[in-house]
């Protein structure tokens, strides 16, 4: 019997643990993997954290350990491009000219960086983080370098200062709108966790713009000007100012794409044979009943498991609540399904960890955001996890006061 050809366009978290997951288990597949990068399937949170500090190395973050077995039953093409697609004759063809013929295809694309489009960008001593070998580049020059600028009040770029202050960097933070984490958390969380960063001796810029990158007489970066008309010293600059879906190769193949690659709830593209999964796509959510889009660890491990379990025959939606968590210094930050489907915030303060709940017009809870110690806001979190999932109505008085009371919408 023949096997069935299974073919995995990117090589990133969700793709790899779709290829780790076929190759664990008994049915008769040829898989196929095509990653972008030369390296093997990793995880990406340790890029800002450990690698960053030069505490962890490629074989801490890859998906299969060295000797792991299962590895050896998936072809994987490093450091290739999946050209085109044509979703009549099921077949990928890559950027050197090799035709993939499959029998069910898995496009796990994921996001790229968006680029700062001004004078000076290119110049030495600028980068982005987003990959291993980003991570790795950039831990270098935390070694000779003195000041650093960080373009993006995102959680990617506080993590870097965070990193960069631990390294004893001066580190500058620039955000183009009024407060940190503007487009994802509360305001409150957003100043709490910039007075935790000025504590560190981190310096903010908000509300500003960098207008351009200027260089010495060599070519290496030696400061910013900002549009409030401030130069800011600095010799190594890291940009983060959010990422785009890679739907490119979808939509010229004839696949609907709005916003990402749609699917159904099972991730089923709108192709048969076709899956998509991880970052690049909008996907039905049975629980918030509407397309949405995830970029997270936790949203590419779901994924990873619904699409597996559709190629090995077993009937599974994405119903997951999205998890979200960021470390920095000895705070951690947690957020819980989608704050922004909510209309009314209800806080919760326990000792020095907050706990904001998110509730919609309806009352029910859509979304949790902590912050603090890890021990104070985990079970909290974990706790709204699960409401979220039973589509409670908690009463907002006792989520104000941490007693929790439930009303089943």
């Amino acid at each position: 019997m023949m096997p069935e050809r299974i073919v995995i366009v990117g090589g990133g978290q969700a793709g790899g643990r779709v290829a780790q997951i076929l190759a664990g288990s008994p049915a008769n597949l040829d898989i196929a993997l095509i990653g972008l990068e030369p390296h093997p399937p990793y995880n990406r949170p340790p890029l800002s954290k450990g690698v960053l500090l030069g505490k962890s190395e490629l074989k801490d973050c890859v998906i299969w350990p060295q000797g792991d077995a299962t590895a050896g039953r998936v072809r994987f093409y490093p450091g290739r491009r999946a050209e085109s697609l044509d979703i009549h004759a099921r077949h990928v063809i890559t950027d050197d000219g090799a035709r993939l013929d499959y029998d069910k295809l898995v496009l796990a694309t994921g996001s790229r960086v968006r680029r700062l489009s001004v004078p000076g960008a290119e110049c030495d001593g600028v980068f982005t983080l987003r990959t291993f070998d980003d991570a790795v580049a950039i831990a270098r020059r935390f070694h000779r370098s003195k000041r650093l600028l960080v373009v993006g009040g995102g959680f990617v770029g506080l993590e870097i200062a965070a990193a960069a202050r631990s390294r004893g960097l001066e580190t500058v933070v620039v955000e183009a709108t009024n407060r940190l984490l503007s487009r994802i958390v509360p305001q409150e969380i957003g100043a709490a966790l910039a007075r935790y960063h000025e504590a560190a001796g981190v310096s903010f810029r908000v509300g500003s713009m960098v207008e351009k990158l200027v260089a010495n007489r060599s070519g290496k970066l030696k400061s910013a000007v900002l549009s409030n008309g401030e130069t800011v010293p600095c010799d190594l600059a890291v940009i983060g100012v959010g990422v785009t879906a890679n739907t490119e190769l979808a939509k010229e193949a004839g696949l609907e794409v709005q916003v990402g690659i749609r699917t159904d709830s099972a991730l089923r593209a709108s192709a048969d044979g076709v899956y998509a999964c991880g970052d690049a796509v909008s996907f039905w959510h049975p629980l918030f009943e509407r397309y949405v889009r995830v970029e997270a660890w936790q949203n590419a491990e779901d994924h990873a498991r619904v699409v597996a379990s559709q190629l090995l025959g077993q009937d599974m939606v994405c119903d997951t609540v999205p998890f979200f968590w960021s470390d920095q210094y000895e705070w951690s930050m947690q957020i819980a399904g989608i704050p922004y489907f909510g209309s009314q915030l209800v806080t919760n303060t326990v000792e020095e960890a907050k706990i904001l709940y998110h509730l919609d017009a309806r009352g029910r809870l859509v979304a949790a955001t902590g912050l603090g110690h890890d021990r104070l806001i985990g079970r909290k979190i974990a706790e709204a996890r699960r409401l979220i999932k039973r589509r409670a109505r908690p009463n907002p008085q006792m989520l104000k006061t941490g007693q929790i009371q439930l009303e089943d919408g």
